[in-house]
């Protein structure tokens, strides 16, 4: 009798179990029709936060990462250390935290010079340094913290003793501006401190510089009030200046909206005078984008209304001219005119909560491709603030299912290098088709083709360097030599990565073909002699080209440029006009001459929806997507697609290989570039009043942190041999070598205050005056420079002014 019950209770247990399976396939069906997987809600974040305490001051709020990164790649903040100690705040939200670890290093990474470790650490976790050596120049911290189940984040900060500093009051003075340009506060230095000039745009409030007026300075009409605190990030900071971003959002008096919340980034560049007590403004940068909120009026009859945001708004329209996507204030959106819908496509902030966590501004989001439906391709770069890859860097691929109202990540390509790195290496050339699930990827100079179906991987060319590819704007287009040598290659392979189609571009015997760029669909290359070889004014091996062409995509040349005994050493792009780089031949030696230009007809076709600017009186010159058709319906249905879950995400990483020389530019507190050339990487610096380091965070330019005046004396020896190989004919850059540690810095085109940072760092720099005539450069003033002049052995000093004529004929051409 017990038996014939267990069998009954058992079959009864299996009908319900069949029935409970049943259901949930069913529910499945409805919730996902058409989608072969589960959505949902990304995931809130869920990493401790680290911060550091200085002063009074919460400085320094830095990301997790969920593996160990490359540490000459985060350069990021630096922590000034007070008193031999440093606090670290941990804020662990609902993390349990069973240890952290402290380790500190060299600024390549390389020596691991201090390790502590704390058991169930509190609030705050106090490293002492009682060998204060170690901290007279910059280290980097890494905080490790060891969460439950053996997970581990890890946090990265420069450090660096703060004596001699004057970081404290440098922090003083900028929260004084800070607070007091916010709240208007007349006579309290904001007027005193900023610098007015023609290049100051007084028009906008978007982007304000110590160059605009006291009243954009001080917000205009606008009346701010800061919402959640400022996040303080203290960017450099040395003898000399502090540098420091401040990140926050402010809520605004409107006009559409009785009220706008906007996100702001706000940079101060300091010097503080110890012996006068007075703080100095050096640059001030401040952006601020409105954050886009459709449950206030942000449609009219004439289109969408993004206020106060960036003239360049990225921005991609389907071929019918009914539907854009967008992004504003580092979120994703898209409109369709038809279905009257705008949807929230992609934003790390959560709709339902202020998690400061979520606020991190290391991730930029680019729509890449938009079809007629309007479905959208678009990546994500950077740092992953929550989600599925919370606390990675590198770029997803996601596709936007309008029918579905899904997000779908495609592929995700990882990286143990920073948010700049991922933004301008692995940036530059990504690009996905959706029609084909293709992705394509230059990376460490393999261009990557990835069949992410089948996830395979295909090499399609190694062993490629910046010169050897160029890519248009859309991207959808890569021109690339097949040849390793670049200087003479016969053919460039021209590929349509949307099609996968391929042609080819030939040059004639005994020639060179160099791709060049991109205008529209138009590709341009140069063509080269190999007989033409010489060497540049500083000894470099050069073969210069003595034709561009343009061809069309149905392969017709369409233009040509050719000049009798000019030749072109390199061509740059803006619009649509090519900058020539030319040059005259002097037996073997080119010299530069004055630059030339190519247009080209061809015109971008025009949709019915474009972005334009317009003015009012209260936030002046604001942005608007303009419908020229008009919209009928200013109160759209707002949707928020889900996340599409897959069970097995398609995840690429690759090692990281040995890095050739390069030259990194950081200005308003973040990577603004990175160069192979040392000259080209001052230019930018000096741009932006930044600094220029090597890829092993050795420092190369800083501008301002050097003496008024400085004269090499201690080099006589090192002169005196670089004036005899000087005279004996070597060329300038074989000189440098010798006199160093076999590199040298190619400063062509620098200017002679640019070249004074480097003489204060005790290098001479070796100044051409043609292509036989150098000079030496030893010292200088504000006005004037001192030199060698290498047939006499003379030391002259003559004005920085007549440096720079005497240099002209060489293009200014400068090897230290």
């Amino acid at each position: 009798m017990k038996k014939k019950k267990l069998k009954k209770r058992m079959i009864e247990a299996a009908v319900l179990i069949v029935i409970f399976l049943i259901a949930v396939k069913v529910f499945g069906y409805f919730t996902n029709k058409g989608n072969d997987n589960m959505t949902a809600d990304m995931g809130a974040a869920t990493y401790p936060q680290v911060s550091f305490s200085y002063d009074g001051y919460t400085i320094n709020t830095v990301p997790g990462y969920s593996k160990e990164m490359s540490i000459s790649s985060l350069r990021d903040t630096i922590t000034p250390v007070s008193d031999d100690k440093l606090e670290i705040n941990i804020r662990q939200y609902d993390s349990a935290i069973i240890s952290a670890q402290c380790n500190i290093y060299s600024l390549d990474g390389k020596d691991k010079i201090l390790e502590t470790k704390v058991e169930d650490p509190g609030r705050v976790v106090t490293v002492n340094f009682s060998d204060t050596s170690i901290i007279e120049e910059e280290k980097v911290l890494q905080v490790i913290l060891n969460l439950e189940e053996d997970k581990e984040v890890y946090y990265y900060t420069r450090i660096v003793d703060e004596r001699g500093m004057n970081a404290a009051e440098c922090l003083d003075f900028i929260k004084n501006f800070h607070e007091n340009a916010l709240n208007k506060v007349e006579d309290a230095g904001v007027g005193k401190a900023i610098e007015p000039n023609e290049e100051g745009n007084n028009t906008t409030l978007q982007h304000v510089t110590i160059h605009s007026d006291y009243d954009h300075v001080t917000w205009g009409e606008l009346e701010p009030k800061v919402e959640g605190g400022e996040t303080w990030l203290i960017k450099e900071l040395n003898g000399t200046t502090c540098s420091v971003q401040l990140l926050y959002q402010v809520r605004c008096k409107g006009e559409e909206n009785e009220e706008d919340l906007y996100k702001v980034k706000e940079f101060f560049r300091v010097r503080y005078k110890a012996d006068s007590k007075v703080g100095l403004l050096l640059d001030y940068d401040r952006t601020m984008d409105q954050i886009f909120d459709p449950s206030k009026k942000v449609l009219n009859e004439k289109g969408i209304l993004l206020g106060i945001a960036d003239r360049d708004t990225p921005y991609l329209v389907n071929k019918d001219g009914t539907q854009v996507a967008f992004v504003q204030a580092d979120e994703l959106w898209h409109y369709n005119r038809d279905t009257d819908e705008i949807s929230r496509v992609f934003s790390f902030v959560s709709a339902e909560s202020t998690d400061e966590r979520n606020l991190t501004a290391q991730h930029k989001i680019e729509p890449l491709e938009m079809d007629k439906s309007g479905n959208l391709t678009f990546a994500v770069y950077g740092y992953m603030n929550r989600g599925e890859h919370e606390g990675e860097v590198g770029i997803a691929i996601y596709y936007y299912n309008i029918e579905q109202s899904s997000v779908e990540e495609k592929v995700f390509i990882s990286t143990r290098k920073s948010y700049g790195h991922t933004i301008h290496e692995l940036g530059k050339m990504v690009y996905y088709s959706a029609e084909r699930n293709m992705l394509y990827a230059i990376i460490d100079g393999v261009f990557y083709e990835i069949d992410v179906e089948k996830n395979r991987t295909n090499e399609l060319v190694t062993g490629l360097k910046d010169g050897q590819y160029v890519v248009s704007d859309d991207r959808k287009l890569i021109a690339y030599q097949t040849e390793e040598d670049p200087k003479s290659a016969t053919e460039v392979q021209i590929m349509n990565l949307s099609t996968g189609n391929n042609r080819t571009v030939t040059c004639d015997e005994g020639e060179s073909i160099q791709p060049l760029g991109f205008m529209q669909t138009d590709f341009v290359y140069g063509l080269s002699r190999i007989s033409d070889a010489g060497e540049s004014v500083t000894g470099e091996a050069i073969i210069p080209m003595y034709k561009i062409e343009i061809q069309s995509n149905k392969e017709k040349i369409i233009k040509t440029y050719e000049v009798k005994d000019i030749y072109i050493l390199g061509a740059s792009f803006e619009g649509n006009m090519i900058t020539l780089e030319r040059a005259t031949k002097n037996g073997d030696t080119y010299n530069s001459v004055l630059e030339d230009h190519i247009t080209n007809n061809e015109e971008k076709t025009e949709s019915n929806i474009y972005l334009e600017s317009y003015s009012t009186s209260l936030k002046q010159t604001q942005m608007r997507i303009v419908y020229s058709d008009g919209i009928e319906d200013s109160e759209p249905k707002v949707l928020k697609p889900k996340q599409t879950l897959r069970e097995q995400p398609t995840t690429f990483s690759f090692d990281e290989s040995a890095e050739e020389e390069q030259y990194l530019v950081y200005g308003n507190g973040e990577l603004q570039g990175i160069y192979e050339k040392a000259a080209d990487a001052i230019k930018q610096a000096d741009l932006y009043s930044g600094v220029v380091v090597s890829n092993r965070q050795e420092y190369v330019w800083e501008r301002g942190n050097r003496n008024l005046q400085h004269y090499i004396t201690e080099k006589d020896d090192i002169l005196e041999t670089m004036i005899t190989q000087l005279k004996e004919g070597t060329a300038p850059v074989e000189v440098v070598k010798q006199a160093g540690d076999g590199n040298s810095l190619d400063l062509t085109g620098c200017t002679v205050e640019e070249l004074m940072y480097i003489i204060d760092q005790e290098r001479p720099v070796i100044a051409m005056c043609s292509d036989k005539n150098a000079i030496i450069l030893v010292g200088y003033t504000e006005s004037t420079m001192t030199y060698i002049d290498v047939k006499s052995g003379e030391r002259k000093t003559v004005s920085t002014e007549e440096i720079e004529s005497m240099t002209k004929k060489s293009g200014h051409t400068y090897i230290a």
